[in-house]
């Protein structure tokens, strides 16, 4: 973990990190490039069997209790390139990371890489993505929807749980909200498409 941490120190760019503020207002972040950060999680070596992936887990743990934009992006980007585990996971050991975000880089990122997987492998998980639908929070809403845009992306089709999170989130107070729920609908109307097409 301190080998992450001073990689992605070593990544920090404060001008950069002036304008990430603009664009992603409230992160705390050092300023470092996505692409910077994906090549960080490329050189964690990839888990092999269940148990290793278990440490890669409890090593988001700990990397969602910095609050940093650039420890949770490395996290999901690494959790992300073992969908065959990702699959397994129940909603219950990824809670932790949920409660992490606070902006809309991270939330979609995690959406994107973990939750969409997991709900697509069981889409009984829709139930949670409506409870955070409800939430208070409107990151649990944006996570929520990110996750229903992202479901219909990367071959997967899951028309009715976008359509559920879509029309739980029409009309919701939130700008961002409203806006995510767009491309939700966008994204799923692209994959209908394709699939009409074929």
């Amino acid at each position: 973990m301190s080998v992450i941490r001073a990689e992605i120190d070593a990544l920090a760019d404060p001008r950069r990190a002036a304008s990430v503020r603009i664009a992603v207002p409230g992160v705390r972040t050092n300023g470092a490039p996505v692409p910077g950060l994906r090549a960080v999680a490329k050189r964690v070596p990839l888990a092999k069997d269940a148990m290793a992936f278990d440490a890669l887990c409890a090593a988001m743990d700990d990397l969602c209790l910095s609050g940093s934009r650039e420890q949770l992006l490395v996290g999901a980007f690494v959790i992300g390139r073992h969908q065959r585990f990702v699959k397994t996971l129940s909603w219950r050991r990824v809670t932790p990371w949920l409660r992490a975000v606070d902006n809309w880089e991270t939330c979609d990122q995690l959406a994107s890489e973990v939750l969409a997987t997991m709900v697509d492998a069981e889409p009984g998980l829709a139930d949670e993505l409506l409870s955070l639908a409800r939430a208070k929070d409107p990151w649990r809403r944006r996570l929520a929807v990110a996750t229903a845009a992202s479901i219909n992306q990367r071959g997967r089709f899951q028309p009715a749980i976008t359509t559920a999170v879509c029309d739980a989130l029409d009309g919701d107070p939130s700008p961002m909200i409203r806006k995510a729920v767009a491309w939700a609908r966008r994204e799923l109307g692209k994959d209908k498409g394709k699939r009409d097409n074929k």
